[in-house]
């Protein structure tokens, strides 16, 4: 009976996972919209949207504005010359990669599991136990936007990646055959993001773990390779983004603010693990003065705690595995601190905890594979009640990300004083044509107190929103007050001036018509605005 049980759960692995899958089926719909970051690196990406082959070396060549990412960009570029713009099969493909990440996560779990319980494991209870906890961990509503944000194909991918160079890594092959495989897929995992950064710090606990448990001499010349290349690969990414603005440069976050930091960002992370509620695109994080609260400190002393406790009693296995969890966490721990859009910010997404999610179902394997056999119908019941309403809870959270306007509106209600929300909202709401409910929206943005300077263009946006409703005196006021900060941005000086011809004030077109050919002096429309108001000015009659 037992080993009918086994059997069964074992091969249930695949088609339960194809079953969890099922829950994003709002994202393959036809009416699934690009949302996000999507459409920078993607649709207003000419390295992607571009036929040909020239675009796909282009790629290799030289790095975006924020990043270089090259395994990352291509893979949409070539997804884009086989389907286009169709986003449900964008999706699709993340989803197959995820359906990937928990085959290798599950091979990782029982590879690690026969290294640390060697002696100590049920064999025939491995497998199983390591596809059920490999499905739970899948199941964590904290990669909802790893799957459902096209955008965030990087973390699949690197996740991917480093999965099969941590396997490759712990291979029993011939040591330069593993060595090989393990820097040429962490090589991979890092050029889809520079997170990968982390690997040769899992090859040291894959090492340590060889030698403590295996008495194995240590090969420390392997970590040291792969070491070198990824911090040289890290420096190049470290140094694009940097020059882009994506590392913060305030220099008011003085060393104890950035220490409290690092501590309310580990504490972010424990909670949102433990209680993944409220989950969202963005999140109202803010910087600490100094160090944190009390209240922040618990969680993260209590995690220190247990790795404390684990080294007492001599346990590595364990402790190394969960090194290896806590490493995934280090290049969002905001110890290098990202620049947030909202100053004073601190920059948190769901999909920060992939990794670590799908390397804690290796933890909990080898957690509870010593137990005996009679728990492990008590263990079946336990993943089984778990699974299913995560399931539930991932299929309701998965219909915000079908369209960008459920998206919007599901961040303003988890995170109402960030503007970045509002500001999408409006414009997705502009393109639909409901000028009114735009409207509304970005009256209520620019009724925080953390929008300006960086989301400015707030100004075009709701001038717009009244011009195409007919509301053009609103309008002026607004692409006069955007005029104030960016002189020279010619669709706002085009705007204003047709908004001042259509409520015929001809003298007032004719200067902003004027200063728009200061700066395009070539320009045809305004030459032709420009005729409009000099032939209705001749036609006005004299007062």
């Amino acid at each position: 009976m037992k080993r009918s049980i086994d059997w069964l759960i074992s091969n249930a692995f695949l088609p339960t996972l194809f079953l969890l899958l099922l829950t994003a089926y709002p994202l393959l719909t036809p009416s699934a919209e690009f949302t996000g970051d999507d459409y920078y690196f993607i649709l207003q990406n000419p390295l992607v949207t571009t036929p040909g082959i020239a675009p796909l070396a282009e790629i290799w060549q030289r790095p975006m504005k924020n990043e270089y990412f090259p395994v990352t960009i291509t893979s949409y570029a070539l997804e884009y010359r086989l389907w286009g713009a169709r986003a449900n099969l964008f999706h699709l493909t993340n989803l197959l990669l995820f359906a990937f990440i928990g085959l290798f996560a599950r091979e990782l779990a029982i590879r690690l599991s026969e290294l640390v319980c060697q002696g100590r494991q049920d064999r025939e209870w491995l497998t199983p136990l390591a596809g059920m906890a490999t499905l739970l961990m899948l199941c964590h509503p904290l990669n909802v936007e790893s799957v459902a944000a096209i955008s965030n194909r990087k973390e699949l991918l690197y996740v991917l990646f480093a999965l099969l160079s941590i396997r490759c890594y712990l291979s029993e092959r011939k040591v330069w055959i593993s060595t090989t495989s393990a820097i040429f897929f962490m090589v991979l995992a890092q050029l889809s993001k520079g997170s990968a950064v982390i690997l040769p710090g899992i090859f040291l606990c894959c090492e340590l773990m060889t030698v403590w448990l295996k008495r194995d001499r240590l090969k420390l010349h392997r970590v040291a390779a792969a070491g070198l290349l990824a911090v040289v690969i890290f420096i190049a990414q470290f140094r694009i983004a940097l020059k882009a603005g994506v590392v913060e440069k305030n220099i008011e976050i003085d060393l104890l603010s950035r220490i409290g930091g690092v501590i309310r960002s580990f504490n972010m992370m424990i909670v949102k693990f433990l209680l993944p509620i409220n989950l969202s695109y963005d999140y109202d994080f803010v910087w600490p003065h100094g160090l944190p609260p009390v209240k922040e400190w618990l969680l993260p002393l209590c995690v220190a705690g247990l790795l404390i406790l684990l080294i007492v009693r001599r346990n590595w296995g364990i402790f190394l595995v969960a090194t290896m969890l806590l490493l995934t966490l280090m290049p969002y721990a905001n110890i290098i601190p990202l620049r947030h859009n909202s100053v004073g910010q601190m920059v948190f997404y769901d999909h920060y905890l992939l990794f670590a999610t799908v390397i804690s179902a290796s933890l909990l394997t080898i957690v509870l594979l010593p137990f005996d056999r009679k728990w492990q119908l008590a263990q079946v019941v336990a993943f089984t009640v778990c699974i299913v309403p995560l399931a539930g809870y991932n299929s309701y959270l998965f219909r915000f990300w079908q369209t960008r306007e459920s998206l919007y509106r599901r961040i303003i209600q988890i995170a109402p004083a960030l503007p970045k929300g509002y500001l999408f909202l409006g414009e997705t709401l502009n393109e639909k044509g409901r000028y009114n409910e735009a409207i509304d929206i970005f009256d209520r943005l620019l009724s925080l107190d953390n929008w300006f300077p960086t989301y400015l263009k707030v100004y075009r946006d709701i001038g717009d929103a009244h011009a195409f409703s007919g509301q053009l005196p609103e309008a002026v006021k607004f692409y006069r007050s955007y005029l104030q900060y960016q002189p020279k941005d010619r669709g706002v000086l085009q705007n204003l001036s047709a908004a001042l011809i259509g409520l015929g004030q001809y003298g007032d077109a004719k200067v902003t018509i004027m200063t728009w050919l200061s700066h395009y002096p070539d320009d045809a429309e305004a030459k032709y605005n420009m005729q409009i108001c000099e032939r209705m000015l001749l036609a006005k009659p004299l007062p």
